[in-house]
């Protein structure tokens, strides 16, 4: 079936990439003819607050940017506590592609706040939506740091679930980010296919 288009919300902290992220996905879906409309709230993401991306593609006229609860195709998350900040959003056959990676509250740090008692990817889990969950720590390399590099892993792992041109993906890192940073793109890219073909092979 023909993709007419999709809702997404990207999320994260500060400093996780998710503005690149998203930079590179509208460069892909513009060089295939789709309409955007993306709205940014980065909020205090320079101090590891929650930023957002809400990114909707079509293949009509987009009028707004923004995304109704309830209307989410994909969530796209590198942090756990902004993952279920949004999992209300999703639509009944919504998906979730998210990191186990979890950024304390400065409040739970400092004992204002309790933490919370079970794991949030536990929780994530028993959302009765997909989900598509990267745990950094399984795919640890002594010459790779993929904590760092989640945003891209993550456009990878996307591209992959999306039987996307991987060929023409890389090619938009290749022009978008900077020449010293390239290769590293690419590598943490390319895991994100390799953890993808992995797990949607096991489910």
């Amino acid at each position: 079936m023909q993709d007419t288009g999709k809702n997404i919300i990207i999320a994260g902290v500060g400093g996780q990439g998710i503005l690149l992220f998203s930079n590179l996905l509208s460069k892909f879906y513009m060089k295939l003819g789709y309409e955007l409309k993306i709205s940014d709230v980065i909020g205090l993401g320079q101090r590891g607050g929650g930023v957002e991306s809400h990114f909707r593609y079509s293949n009509k006229p987009v009028l707004s940017p923004f995304i109704k609860a309830g209307d989410v195709d994909y969530v796209i998350s590198f942090e756990q506590t902004e993952t279920l900040r949004f999992l209300h959003c999703l639509k009944d056959d919504g998906i979730i592609f998210t990191s186990t990676f979890e950024l304390s509250s400065t409040s739970v740090n400092t004992g204002l706040q309790k933490a919370m008692p079970e794991s949030k990817t536990e929780i994530i889990k028993r959302s009765e939506n997909k989900k598509f969950i990267i745990d950094p720590d399984e795919h640890k390399s002594p010459d790779f740091n993929i904590s760092k590099m989640m945003n891209v892993v993550m456009l990878g792992y996307y591209a992959e679930f999306r039987a996307y041109s991987h060929d023409d993906m890389i090619q938009i890192v290749r022009e978008n980010v900077p020449e010293k940073f390239v290769e590293g793109n690419i590598k943490a890219y390319k895991m994100g296919t390799m953890i993808a073909v992995g797990e949607l092979v096991a489910k």
